[in-house]
């Protein structure tokens, strides 16, 4: 699919610009819902696999871990996985850096029509429709020849040169994924990585300012990833992202140095193709 294919989003205030402005949160990001819905206890939950990424090619112990957290839970955090801290820690700060600029600064890099790239917000497609309390900048960073430059940020100086080097080492980590992925389902290490060599790397940077009414607003509405993979980095060790498994929303506690790793909807349907083609 073509990124202009991909639909645009309307325009919507700044959500950073809403939080520090005032008070009141307007009546689109109130969700009434969230009353509704159950979320695990400290006490009853039990946290995300933890996989050691330096022992899947040495350990069948750990490379089981691995099939077990994709199978039974779609969720799990690595470590030990290869990308520095000092690089983590420098993409975090251009990031942060960008979003404390001014919103006529950051608008340097809005959204263009009908598009997903840049800053603003994404999926957007009415004026009723409700909204999520953060604001994004969403950059395609591979493949190369498919970068906007135009909407890559100038402030930090550094911003360029670290999301280059970041994406760079996040594409070695989810190659080694897929290829761990890949033997444990019986399969050459390399089958999962080449169905995603025409693929594409977008980065998404969310932003969510603090809000006097936290329990009524969410900072992304509940969604299943229609992508391969997503590596979930926080800048912080806040507790924010939730997952649902058996009915109930369990809150992940981030490690710090750690990725998120989510396997997407188009994983789950290669597999499913895969399983079906051999079983036939």
């Amino acid at each position: 699919m073509a990124l202009k294919e991909a639909g645009g989003s309307l325009p919507v205030p700044n959500v950073q610009q809403l939080a520090s402005s005032s008070n009141d949160v307007p009546i689109r990001y109130i969700r009434p819902e969230l009353e509704l819905e159950r979320v695990s206890s400290d006490d009853e939950y039990v946290q995300v696999p933890v996989i050691d990424m330096s022992k899947l090619h040495a350990d069948g112990d750990e490379l089981a871990k691995l099939h077990s957290a994709c199978r039974d839970w779609g969720f799990f955090q690595v470590i030990n996985h290869g990308v520095a801290n000092t690089m983590m820690m420098k993409m975090n700060a251009d990031i942060q850096e960008f979003f404390n600029q001014s919103l006529h600064e950051k608008m340097e890099c809005a959204q263009l029509p009908n598009t997903i790239e840049g800053y603003g917000q994404a999926f957007v497609v009415s004026e009723e429709q409700k909204l999520d309390w953060g604001d994004m900048l969403f950059i395609i960073a591979r493949p190369l020849d498919g970068r906007n430059m135009n909407i890559w940020p100038k402030v930090p100086s550094s911003f360029r040169a670290t999301l280059d080097q970041y994406s760079t080492e996040l594409e070695k980590l989810t190659s080694s994924l897929l290829s761990s992925m890949a033997r444990n389902l019986g399969l050459e290490p390399g089958k999962l990585l080449s169905l995603f060599k025409e693929g594409m790397q977008g980065m998404r940077m969310n932003y969510y300012p603090p809000c006097k009414q936290a329990t009524k607003v969410i900072g992304l509405a509940p969604h299943s990833d229609a992508t391969g993979l997503t590596l979930l980095a926080q800048v912080n060790e806040v507790q924010g992202l939730q997952i649902k498994r058996d009915g109930k929303w369990i809150p992940i506690d981030p490690i710090p140095g750690a990725f998120i790793v989510n396997v997407g909807d188009i994983i789950e349907v290669i597999i499913v193709e895969i399983i079906g083609s051999i079983l036939k």
